[in-house]
């Protein structure tokens, strides 16, 4: 059973740990570690809102949020940890996320993954976003990608 719960200071190791877990397989991939693998947890919890999803107590998962411009929020981060893939636990962090930036009184959710992530950009694209603008960016070849949540 895959609860959602909002993550907190205290939990910034667990970010990382989770963080690390479900971006690690991409690395052979990319030739490098996912932008995300470089975050300080510790900021990003100080100024941004995150979901932890949780399989008996212990974080498998989590959504990283961040506020945008005008009429939209970001979907900046979101790991499963590999052994939870296909559970769905994506879907469920997708789903409250969503939720979340509505009642925020936002209608937009926004995010941006790399283009050689071929299995995530179509999990995206069957749960409603699309692709609006691919670009380089700090070395990373990315499909900038959103939703109507109205």
């Amino acid at each position: 059973m895959i609860d959602i719960v909002r993550g907190d200071f205290s939990c910034a190791a667990d970010l990382k740990r989770c963080c690390d877990e479900a971006f690690a397989q991409y690395i052979p991939l990319i030739g490098k570690c996912p932008a995300p693998m470089y975050y300080n947890y510790e900021e990003e919890i100080e100024k941004n809102i995150v979901f932890f999803a949780l399989n008996d107590g212990r974080p498998v998962g989590f959504s990283l949020i961040k506020d945008g411009e005008d009429n939209y929020m970001w979907l900046d981060v979101l790991a499963v940890n590999p052994m939870y893939g296909g559970m769905g636990t994506g879907r469920a962090l997708i789903a409250f996320s969503e939720k979340y930036i509505l009642r925020c009184g936002k209608h937009e959710c926004r995010l941006y993954t790399n283009t050689k992530f071929e299995r995530t950009v179509k999990i995206y694209l069957k749960y409603g976003f699309e692709i609006y603008n691919k670009v380089v960016e700090n070395g990373y070849e990315r499909f900038y990608m959103k939703k109507s949540l109205i």
